[in-house]
């Protein structure tokens, strides 16, 4: 557990551990959407380098192409100042917009 009450959770289907319940369910969502053609190209955790000196990413839950588009979300129950600065950031850097979940 954490300080915010997830707790890790394996998917049979995607063959994983997700950091919380609500991030599982979502991953299996996800891979099902795969397995039907209907998104491709399903990631999992991608790391986006934010500034090298000091060191600061920013991990998204989900990468995936729907309709040519690559999309991206994040599962947050609690979504933090920290949060909110680093996909600012992420925005801004790499035009990258994030769903959030």
């Amino acid at each position: 557990m954490n300080k915010y009450g997830s707790k890790r959770t394996w998917s049979n289907l995607c063959n994983r551990w997700f950091h919380s319940r609500k991030e599982a369910v979502r991953g299996e969502e996800l891979r099902l959407l795969e397995m039907a053609g209907e998104i491709s190209d399903l990631e999992y955790q991608c790391r986006f380098l934010l500034t090298t000196s000091p060191r600061i990413s920013i991990s998204i839950d989900f990468a995936y192409t729907l309709d040519g588009v690559r999309t991206y979300e994040d599962s947050k129950g609690v979504l933090t100042r920290d949060t909110r600065t680093k996909l600012a950031w992420l925005q801004e850097k790499h035009g990258i917009d994030v769903i959030l979940t």
